[in-house]
């Protein structure tokens, strides 16, 4: 697999030592699995952080989990909303059943945002059904 040069941008074949148009040495990049991992810490906020900060603006591992951090922290957000629309307008016993949905939801979701930090921190780009389909429409 081929990747660019830091220096000037060019195409550096796997194992190169030495980039073919600057003559600039090449060192072998870490993964980075820790800062993919730290995408979905603090959700909407760390995902938007890793997209405007240099050097991760321009590792496409690294924006995969931003962007799936930002859909998923949007998401959890709008199912609290909905659920919470739903606890304040319908009567007490409805409310109380939907308010106990909304904790399990709660809680299947925590257990997928742990998930989704260890899938990032091992290297894998596990996709969120829904999301994923939801970001590729937008063009993500």
């Amino acid at each position: 697999m081929a990747s660019s040069c830091p220096k000037c941008g060019a195409n550096v074949a796997t194992g190169q030592t030495v980039c073919p148009t600057c003559g600039d040495a090449i060192v072998a990049r870490q993964p980075n699995n820790v800062i993919a991992a730290l995408a979905y810490l603090l959700g909407l906020i760390s995902g938007v952080a890793l997209l405007y900060l240099e050097p991760y603006d321009r590792d496409d591992y690294v924006r995969f989990h931003a962007h799936q951090s930002i859909a998923f922290s949007v998401a959890w957000i709008a199912f609290n909303v909905i659920t919470g629309v739903f606890i304040a307008v319908l009567p007490h016993a409805l409310g109380a059943v939907i308010g106990f949905l909304q904790g399990i939801g709660n809680l299947a979701l925590a257990v997928l945002w742990v998930f989704l930090m260890y899938e990032a921190y091992v290297g894998e780009r596990f996709r969120v059904p829904i999301l994923a389909d939801w970001l590729d429409g937008m063009g993500v």
